[in-house]
Formats: C-alpha cells, structure tokens, sequence
C-alpha cells in the first residue's frame, strides 16, 4: 500500500517528511519516481495531471492538498473514487486574519495616514465606532464562517449571505437572491468567500457591486473567477466603491500589464492570505486517511454535481 503524492511541484519533501511521520506504516512517493500503479491505495495532490489517477486501479480515495476543488472540476476523467477537500483550521485562521487586517486598515483609514505621513501632515480622521462599521461576508461555508465569527469578536457588525439558510450566532444571516440587495447595501466592507463553481463564476458582476453601499469597500479572499475583473474596475473607476483589497485572480500570476497592479483604489496581494502548511496541513490529512479505512465519515467531501 503506497501513498501518490504531488503537490504540483511546490515543496513535495516536506509534505513526504510530515504526511511520513503520521501515517508511518505507509510509504510515500513523489510523482515521478519509480512507481508500481498496483500500490498506490491513496493520491494525495494538487494540480495534478489530468487523466493521470487512472493509471491505479487499487486507489480507494483523492485527498486535496489545498483549499479548493476547481483543479478536481477541471478533470472530467476523474476515478469513481471519494474525494476529500483539505479543511485546515489552521488556513481558516489566516485568512480570517488576512480579512480582519484589511477591515481594520479601511475603518480605521490607515492608508490615508500612511499618505498623510508622506506630507508630514497631522490631522485625525473622523471615523463610526467599530461596533456601528458593518461588514458583510458572501459565502458561510467553513472559510466564511470563519472569517464572520472572528471579525464579529473584534467587535464590528457582521452579516452573511449565502445560497441556502445559515445561523450562525452573533452574525445576521441572509439567504437566496430575493436577500441580495438588503445584503449588499448595508455593509461599509464585503468579503468574498464564496467557493468557485460553475454556479459562481463572475457571480460578483456589475449588478452586484453597484448594488453594494456607495463608499464602501471590497475584500476578495476567494477565487479570482468568482470576480468579474471590469465590472469591478467600472464601479472604481466613477468611485461608487472606495477600494478593493484583492488576493486571488482570474490569472496567476496576476499579469505585469494588468489595470489592477496600478489602480489607485486597488492593493494586491499574491494570493497569501491562507497559505497551506504541511506542518498543520498533513496531520487533518492522516486523521481523514484513518477515519476512511474504519469506515468513519470523512470530512469535507467533494460533491461532483455542485463543483466544491
């Protein structure tokens, strides 16, 4: 019984060092070494080659070695097998850090002090107590859950929107299309934390972000095919929104040439807000790969109909 890894050529010795050290009674090979295809019983990857899962006619199960399912979407080739997405509490944590630390900088208008210091100028700028600063979060999966529950313990009012019904304590909960305008025009600052799907693509158009408060400003910590990149420039660009703090793209590396690298109103990240440590990662791993083999239930399973 062997163990497929490829975490699509980023750091495969570390995730053979910990995914090793908790399921030691299982060998582990990097894609591409010698390998028999009768062996291997678990694929653990990421990007991997379409087509290629077929090869092992023994695989009883894919596990993800990052958050998000569109590289599993892509492989229409796909084994009939179990696919278990990787729910780390430790990348939930970061980037609700990552959303907390730009609601933080457009409530409290660090950027404007940091322009202001760049003029040696000295003036305090007016802003709402933290408790009347709302922030809304599109998505209340596990991320989005996350990132509500914590920005919601800083002290800041926080809804929710989703596709189908939530309840989440402390947080206003809105569901369904019909909620979508209420939604969007009673938050200072929205969080995208929708997952990509085909459902989901550009789901944040030009209808959505002009429906969104004027003045108020966007944090994308999800997919960037989830954003559809002109309608979000067209709304900044006649100053409906006030800025957008973006950490995943349509394209990455965001091209050189992109309007969002020079945009006034937009601050890029390289797509670190949640960042997956083997460290942390490998350990939810292990604890899915022997809950499967005592016929436990496995969490959180990729559904194939709906894309995540």
């Amino acid at each position: 019984m062997t163990i497929l890894l490829n975490n699509h050529g980023y750091d495969n010795e570390s995730w053979r060092m910990e995914i090793s050290r908790q399921l030691p009674e299982l060998p582990v090979k990097v894609f591409g070494e010698p390998i028999n295809p009768d062996e291997v019983v678990y694929a653990m990857v990421w990007n991997h080659p379409a087509g290629d899962l077929n090869r092992y006619p023994n695989l009883k199960a894919i596990f993800s070695l990052g958050a998000g399912a569109e590289h599993f979407v892509a492989d229409p080739s796909l084994p009939d097998v179990p696919v278990i997405l990787l729910a780390d509490p430790a990348v939930a944590r970061d980037m609700a850090a990552h959303a907390l630390y730009w609601v933080l900088t457009f409530h409290r208008r660090y950027g404007d002090y940091g322009s202001q210091q760049k003029e040696r100028v000295w003036h305090r700028k007016q802003i709402v107590p933290t408790g009347e600063f709302r922030v809304g979060v599109f998505g209340l999966g596990r991320i989005g859950t996350e990132v509500a529950s914590r920005i919601h313990d800083f002290g800041y009012a926080v809804s929710g929107w989703d596709r189908s019904n939530r309840k989440i304590e402390g947080i206003d909960c809105y569901s369904g299309a019909n909620s979508l305008p209420e939604f969007l025009s009673r938050n200072d600052v929205t969080i995208n934390a929708l997952p990509l799907s085909p459902e989901t693509r550009h789901f944040l158009n030009e209808k959505i972000f002009a429906a969104m408060r004027p003045g108020g400003y966007f944090i994308n910590i999800s997919r960037g095919a989830v954003v559809d990149d002109e309608s979000l420039l067209k709304v900044l660009d006649r100053d409906h929104l006030a800025g957008a703090a973006l950490d995943a793209f349509a394209q990455e590396p965001l091209p050189a040439e992109h309007r969002y690298w020079c945009h006034p109103k937009v601050f890029v990240t390289p797509h670190m807000s949640g960042a997956t440590f083997a460290s942390s990662a490998a350990a939810v791993i292990a604890n899915n790969v022997r809950r499967f083999e005592l016929g436990l239930e496995v969490f959180p399973l990729f559904n194939r109909e709906a894309g995540y």
